[in-house]
């Protein structure tokens, strides 16, 4: 040590010098006395009280024993222990230990029950684990406790809404907070639960008036946020990340509720975050159209094209606009200027052909049209002047470029978003194949083959086979073909004018003798057998395999015949023949099943299901067909857990798959369980396929266990009034059973009669006839008294 600071020392610390010489001393003596018994007797000997008096200084008073003013309480030391159990478990969860920091957690919770922040982090906890009731149980206890807490609130919400699709809980739950009297009404909480009402009612709850309502509420504390003080995270929580975006989204719930104000409102808002956005404008605009805004959606629409957007909707928009003020003579100029400053928007000049068109200017039209085609002979040339064709119903045009189109194409499928756009108007397209057939048959033609080839898909896609048939035979007499002539066959078969189909077949073989072939037989065959002439269908399958001995549609359609026949065995051993040197043949596969189930031999039918889900595993589509059928099958059973497990192990890879839907939603009406899910899944399969008859029919079934007959009626109708074949007996039997619930006697026979004349007509029988025809039975002996309903089958 340098002398200084030893004279320092000297001069101002040395009263320090007995301190440390006794603290010395005390700590000499404690080294010393586990080794000495006897010195550690004596220090025992110093009283308590005369301890203190080594560590003062001399002529200072010894310090007095410190005796709190407040001596802690069981419930200090209790709150005291919490607290170092809460910071441990907080370490504990640094180090990700959050087993170890649930159980501290919990601990400190017992001893502090109040302490709302231990119950917050004890739910985030939970939740991080996948404890979910405990994570449940831990967010309402602290959201009970605080109604305030937003971050506690969004994660329980997420909770129902996404991770267990449940809105109507989240929905429950948000509502239960807005009724705690301790909710800040004036605080960024109340406004986020708000807002995460808004959008469970916009969205899978679908109650668009509450949904304006809560929104309403939202973006009037948006407009005054002097009011309430926002953080960062409070607005990024509810205008996400697109603030324009989000007032979008409120102006169309807005529309949506009738609340037109609010929803220009909603609009402009969204404007002032993005005034270059691509669709606020246009809907903004249009809106104002409709609500007799005029001069204000004009000046919202030119700044919009001041950008000189794509396409011809905000030029479409324009005109409308226009012609609402009665500036009807500055359109064209405006079009005009319009094309000429972005020369490359191609629509833009097919709308300004269609104006010049209206105006009386047909060659500057023409003149568009044959530049548009010519500079894009593409799908989007042929797509603009589609378009224009078919707003104004100009049929002859409209054919004469599709046949343009698919010549330079050469490919039919290219032109299908116009063939879908034109069969749209059912009513159109009929004229539209009478003018197409007509044109065709002129002398001479005034369209060629390739809009032959046009209009005949036309007609199969709109399904107008009486159309699709003429056009058939306008080709057969120009120039027949056996491809031709088997489609002719098809197709009177699938009318059900099976007569006309064996004629198109004798008619092909006396043109073309060497069509006497299997693949023509084997269509002979499938004709026969629609028309339920097994014997006769037989006899065309086997002259098929007379001449193609391994032709594997023959032998399938041979065994089919056998079935109708009543000849199971023989049938099943065809096809068994059949796999055994083709075991790959997945359609073949399917049959053998489906004769298996027919026959009743239910148990071989999940044996071989099962069987062939292990030899092709992988082939995702297949499995899944095969899943279905033996969910089918252990249906049929009596198997229902079984049925069950299939369905729903498909649903878990393809929840939105509307088929897996439909089935599982119809599996649990049937058992009458799980309706609530069960008329969802349906619905939302309906969304898919609103016109589907099986679909429609599982719907009626779910409302009809629901005990809503009155409701049951109209998608039952509708499912009866669009269903072919097998179906018709599910079908008509339950519109039987929803008639003879409201007492409609007359029409519950007259449906149930139908039912069991599809039954009996089913190879073999279908098992529903003797229920079907112990009904009709009852039902006679009811007479008129019939007794009241149970609510369950007749």
């Amino acid at each position: 040590m340098p002398w200084q600071w030893r004279l320092e020392m000297s001069r101002s610390t040395r009263w320090l010098l007995p301190v440390v010489l006794a603290s010395l001393a005390m700590i000499s003596a404690s080294a010393t006395r586990a080794d000495d018994p006897a010195k550690a007797a004596d220090e025992q000997a110093i009283k308590p009280e005369e301890r203190p008096k080594l560590l003062t200084r001399p002529g200072e008073d010894a310090p007095e024993p410190f005796v709190p003013l407040k001596p802690r309480t069981s419930q200090d030391r209790k709150r005291i222990e919490s607290l170092r159990d809460y910071t441990s478990a907080r370490a504990y969860e640094d180090r990700r230990q959050l087993a170890e920091a649930v159980t501290l957690l919990e601990k400190a919770l017992a001893n502090d029950p109040g302490a709302n922040a231990i119950v917050r982090r004890l739910a985030k906890l939970n939740r991080a684990l996948g404890r979910n009731e405990a994570f449940i149980e831990t967010s309402r206890k602290a959201i009970q406790a605080d109604p305030n807490d937003a971050e506690t609130i969004s994660l329980l919400v997420t909770y129902y809404a996404v991770r267990k699709n449940d809105p109507a809980a989240a929905e429950a739950f948000l509502n239960e907070t807005l009724a705690n009297p301790n909710l800040d009404r004036k605080a960024p909480p109340f406004l986020l639960i708000q807002n995460d009402l808004g959008r469970l009612y916009a969205g899978p709850l679908r109650k668009v008036e509450k949904a304006a309502d809560a929104y309403a509420i939202v973006m009037a504390a948006l407009d005054d946020r002097a009011a309430i003080a926002f953080t960062n995270a409070d607005l990024r929580r509810i205008l996400g990340v697109s603030e324009a975006n989000t007032y979008l989204e409120f102006g169309r719930v807005f529309l949506t509720a009738g609340r037109v104000p609010l929803a220009i409102q909603a609009f402009e808002r969204g404007l002032t975050y993005d005034p270059d956005h691509p669709l606020i404008p246009l809907i903004l605009a249009e809106t104002q159209l409709d609500n007799k805004q005029g001069a204000a959606a004009l000046a919202v629409i030119d700044r919009y094209l001041k950008r000189q957007p794509s396409g011809r909707e905000p030029y479409d928009l324009l005109v409308k606009i226009l012609e609402s003020l009665k500036r009807d003579a500055e359109i064209l100029p405006h079009l005009e200027r319009s094309s000429a400053n972005d020369p490359k928007n191609l629509a833009l000049r097919a709308l300004l052909a269609d104006r010049f068109r209206l105006a009386g200017q047909v060659d500057k039209a023409n003149a568009i049209y044959k530049e548009l085609l010519a500079a894009q002979p593409d799908l989007q040339g042929v797509a603009l002047v589609f378009t224009t064709l078919l707003k104004e119903k100009k049929t002859e045009e409209l054919l004469k470029v599709l046949e343009t189109a698919l010549t330079r194409l050469n490919r039919i499928e290219l032109l299908k978003p116009q063939i879908d756009e034109l069969i749209a108007d059912s009513a159109y397209t009929d004229d539209v194949l009478d003018t197409g057939l007509k044109m065709l048959s002129a002398d001479p033609p005034s369209l060629g083959q390739r809009a032959w080839l046009v209009l005949i898909n036309i007609a199969s896609t709109a399904e107008k086979n009486d159309k699709y048939l003429a056009l058939l035979r306008w080709s057969l007499d120009r120039t027949p073909s056996p491809l031709v002539y088997r489609e002719m066959m098809r197709t009177l078969a699938t009318a059900e004018k099976y007569d006309e189909a064996e004629a198109a077949f004798n008619d092909l073989i006396k043109k073309f003798p060497d069509e006497r072939n299997a693949r023509s037989l084997t269509e002979l065959c499938r004709v026969r057998l629609q028309a339920g002439k097994a014997e006769q269908a037989l006899e065309a399958a086997r002259e098929a395999l007379k001449l193609e001995p391994n032709d594997e549609e023959a032998l399938r359609l041979t065994s089919l015949a056998l079935l109708r026949l009543g000849k199971a065995d023989e049938a099943l051993a065809t096809i068994q023949d059949v796999l055994k040197k083709s075991p790959n043949n997945l359609e073949l596969s399917f049959t053998y099943g489906t004769l298996l189930t027919q026959v009743g031999r239910l148990e071989e039918a999940a044996t071989f299901y099962k069987e062939l889900i292990d030899r092709n595993a992988g082939n995702e589509e297949l499995i899944k067909l095969a899943r279905s059928t033996l969910s089918t099958v252990y249906s049929s059973l009596g198997d229902f857990p079984k049925a069950e497990a299939e369905l729903e192990t498909l649903l878990e890879k393809e929840p939105d798959d509307p088929g897996i839907n439909n089935d599982l939603g119809y599996l649990y009406a049937d058992q009458g369980k799980n309706l609530d899910r069960a008329e969802s899944m349906v619905r939302k399969a309906l969304q898919e396929k609103p016109d589907e008859a099986a679909y429609l029919d599982s719907l009626g079934w779910v409302l009809f266990k629901q005990g809503k007959p009155e409701d049951a009626l109209s998608p039952l109708e509708k499912a009866a009034a669009t269903a072919r074949g097998a179906t018709d007996v599910v079908i008509m039997e339950h519109l039987g059973d929803a008639y003879f619930q409201l007492k409609s006697f007359a029409k519950a026979k007259d449906a149930w009669k139908k039912a069991e004349a599809a039954a009996g007509k089913a190879v073999p029988p279908d098992k529903r006839l003797a229920e079907l025809r112990k009904k009709l039975e009852t039902l006679d002996k009811l007479g008129n008294s019939p007794k009241n309903s149970t609510g369950e089958n007749p």
